[in-house]
């Protein structure tokens, strides 16, 4: 279930919304355009520069202490999230998932781009936030959460994001 909410939400208005059902994961951060302080650090597991970008390994648990504990802005950023049996290897790490310039959101059916991922939390240049869900608790909980949110494949269908055959 594929969800698009068309204004800024906050990393903690998320989290709180999800609320206990983060730390049923771990979680792959990548493409982070965020205020974030160097103290705030210590809550990833691992931090590891790539090419693509810096990619961030957290527990769910940690998450929820770091959105909480600081005043974490996120601007671009993607939050994906693994069985908590799943762990990564940052330097191994095949798939980068990102936003900024990811025209693949934008399509007919959206996907996770992580294989092994249940879902993905997206937030768009401080004006969207999206959620790609295989877990439909997961996705049930953010809709209830945020009044007037849009399927993502009704809205890219409606703006004209794709050419229907």
């Amino acid at each position: 279930m594929n969800t698009i909410i068309e204004r800024f939400v906050s990393i903690q208005e998320v989290m709180d919304a999800l609320c206990l059902q983060v730390t049923n994961y771990n979680w792959l951060v990548t493409d982070l355009d965020a205020v974030i302080s160097n103290d705030s650090l210590k809550y990833f597991e691992e931090i590891q520069e790539l090419e693509e970008g810096t990619a961030y390994w957290i527990k769910g648990e940690r998450l929820l202490e770091l959105v909480q504990h600081t005043s974490l802005y996120v601007i671009w950023g993607v939050f994906t999230a693994f069985e908590r049996k799943t762990s990564i290897t940052l330097n191994d790490l095949i798939v980068h998932p990102f936003a900024d310039g990811n025209s693949d959101l934008w399509i007919e059916s959206p996907r996770i781009q992580h294989p092994d991922a249940m879902c993905e939390l997206i937030f768009w240049d401080s004006t969207f936030v999206l959620m790609l869900s295989q877990v439909e608790d997961v996705s049930e909980r953010f809709r209830q959460t945020f009044p007037g949110w849009r399927s993502l494949e009704e809205y890219n269908r409606t703006e004209g994001l794709f050419e229907s055959e």
